[in-house]
């Protein structure tokens, strides 16, 4: 594995066509506590991560706007963040959806619960690949919690959940690759991840050319130290701020990170 560079506060990360560098862009001043967005290749995928702490930053889940539209792009995104004095500092998609834009599974935003917790499980598709789980965001912690477990624990998460995403696969369970991905698997697509350190930190990454679920989980476990770790979605995915951000179809919540907007 090799860092290809390291955004250093206040920078943007470099962006990536085609395998080549280009200038990161300067930001306001962030405050000490502002994300680090990194590239990184692995073997012959480039990867870009956003890491943010949820003791310090605003990490949040989006879907729809004050019209009840679903956002649907980064675009969207930013502009309604700006009319609310904030700025997206960096995002991702959030889990897998259906065709309507609403996400498969549970999704709580701002302490509501906009879509419920979806237990099933043998059918097709990666949400039901086994075990699948929920990304957490309470008022200044992150979790990776498997279904089964927040099922039976509902009345203790509903106390706590500010924001939630449900998807799958676990990719990473303490520290354990999930055993039904195969490392000779030739399932390579664009895939985007959601994970967690020991330390709590909460980073988000997508392999920006294709990957295998096993080797994805080996980076996250090995280069990011991510004990667990929430596959969101595959060739789909992106992430913002990349050239490609925003390019690609439509898609459901997503997860960003933001901060109030600088005094101009």
């Amino acid at each position: 594995m090799r860092i290809l560079s390291t955004l250093l506060r206040p920078l943007l990360a470099p962006m990536l066509v085609a395998g080549a560098l280009l200038p990161a862009m300067t930001l306001n001043a962030i405050p000490a506590h502002a994300v680090e967005m990194k590239q990184y290749q692995y073997r012959q995928t480039f990867i870009s991560t956003c890491r943010a702490d949820p003791r310090a930053d605003a990490i949040r889940t989006y879907w729809k706007d004050p019209n009840g539209n679903p956002l649907a792009t980064f675009v969207r995104l930013d502009a309604m963040l700006r009319g609310q004095g904030q700025e997206l500092l960096c995002a991702t998609n959030a889990g897998i959806y259906d065709k309507q834009l609403q996400p498969l599974g549970l999704y709580v935003e701002g302490g509501n619960v906009l879509r419920k917790l979806n237990t099933r499980q043998n059918a097709y598709g990666n949400f039901y690949m086994q075990p699948n789980g929920v990304f957490v965001l309470s008022e200044h912690n992150a979790y990776i919690v498997e279904t089964s477990d927040y099922a039976a624990e509902t009345g203790l998460w509903s106390s706590t959940v500010r924001y939630a995403t449900q998807s799958g696969p676990l990719m990473i369970v303490n520290g354990k690759i999930n055993k039904r991905f195969d490392p000779d698997s030739l399932n390579v697509v664009v895939r985007n991840a959601v994970c967690l350190d020991a330390a709590g930190m909460v980073t988000l990454a997508i392999a920006r050319n294709p990957i295998s679920f096993y080797d994805f989980a080996v980076f996250l476990r090995d280069e990011i130290k991510c004990t667990d770790a929430l596959y969101l979605d595959g060739s789909i995915s992106r992430m913002y701020p990349t050239l490609e951000a925003n390019i690609g179809p439509a898609f459901g919540a997503m997860i960003a990170i933001v901060r109030p907007a600088a005094a101009k």
